[in-house]
């Protein structure tokens, strides 16, 4: 599978405490650690790790942090030829995680937010990668260059896996009926306009997305699992693996890579539903982001010993 990641690329410094701080209250914790993560990054990653060919498009700073995050993309297996480098900033995301591995993230968008159109029409436009191709996208980046990378995933004739995150309206015409839409619950809720929290709400949502365009939905559900439909196969449940959560920061990120890699677009997505749910268990139970990340063997291992 060949896979074209347009979008974010950030410096992660994550904090763990013992409860979040309320408003006007400091709380203090032994050290931070320095993770290399964004969205795009981290399902660059975890599309590379289940062994798909991945290129990232995207945009770093001249800065120590864009050198790394570069680094870490070339040894995860990631092509960063459309990687730019803008007189700004690198993106930073500050996370502060409880102990129970729930999360809270600010993110300082730097050098994501001139990430153009042309910088994408510039890495991939001319592209001899055949039909059957993905591209992966988040909302990191500017609506501007999001709209104008699936519109030439149209023209390339590939597939377009669009996690909608963070929430912004989704224009009518824009997907076709061979693209993705992936969302949490809370970022369903806020497209649909009511709340997501179980099978019955989840299903509602995804009927009404999916009318919008596109040929699949997935809204995740944390720890109750993820909920899939589209017309073609119906309504898939996949149940969430019961394991120890340490932090949860990139396991959404693991779960769309891995199912961006391992789905070709035509069987069932079933299996690739549950590849992604074990990848992002195993995900929950490591710290940090892209570190975080299984691997394909590590992937398969856990679906064995979880049959």
């Amino acid at each position: 599978m060949d896979i074209t990641v347009v979008g974010s690329l950030n410096m992660d410094i994550v904090a763990v405490v013992d409860h979040m701080p309320g408003a006007g209250e400091t709380v203090k914790t032994a050290s931070a650690q320095l993770y290399s993560g964004g969205k795009g990054a981290n399902q660059a990653v975890a599309a590379a790790r289940q062994g798909a060919r991945v290129r990232m498009v995207g945009a770093v700073g001249g800065d120590a942090f864009g050198e790394s995050i570069c680094m870490q993309l070339v040894k995860s297996g990631v092509g960063i030829e459309g990687v730019f480098t803008k007189d700004a900033p690198s993106g930073v995301a500050l996370i502060t995680v409880e102990r129970d591995g729930q999360n809270r993230i600010v993110v300082c968008e730097g050098a994501n937010a001139l990430l153009a159109p042309d910088d994408v029409e510039r890495a991939c436009g001319a592209d001899p990668l055949p039909p059957g191709s993905a591209m992966l996208l988040q909302n990191e980046i500017p609506r501007a260059t999001v709209v104008h990378a699936i519109r030439l995933a149209h023209r390339r004739g590939w597939r377009v896996v669009w996690n909608v995150a963070p929430v912004e309206r989704i224009p009518a015409g824009l997907l076709t009926n061979r693209d993705i839409i992936a969302v949490n619950e809370k970022e369903a809720s806020m497209l649909v306009g009511f709340e997501v929290i179980d099978d019955q709400s989840a299903r509602k949502a995804a009927e009404q997305l999916l009318a919008i365009g596109p040929g699949l939905v997935i809204v995740t559900l944390g720890d109750l699992g993820s909920l899939a439909l589209s017309p073609d196969f119906g309504v898939i449940r996949i149940p969430a693996f019961s394991v120890p959560v340490v932090d949860t920061t990139a396991a959404g990120d693991t779960f769309i890579g891995v199912f961006a890699a391992d789905w070709d677009g035509v069987q069932s997505p079933e299996l690739s539903l549950r590849k992604a749910a074990a990848a992002a268990a195993l995900c929950v139970s490591r710290r940090g982001a892209q570190s975080s990340i299984p691997t394909r063997e590590e992937t398969e291992t856990f679906l064995r010993q979880h049959a």
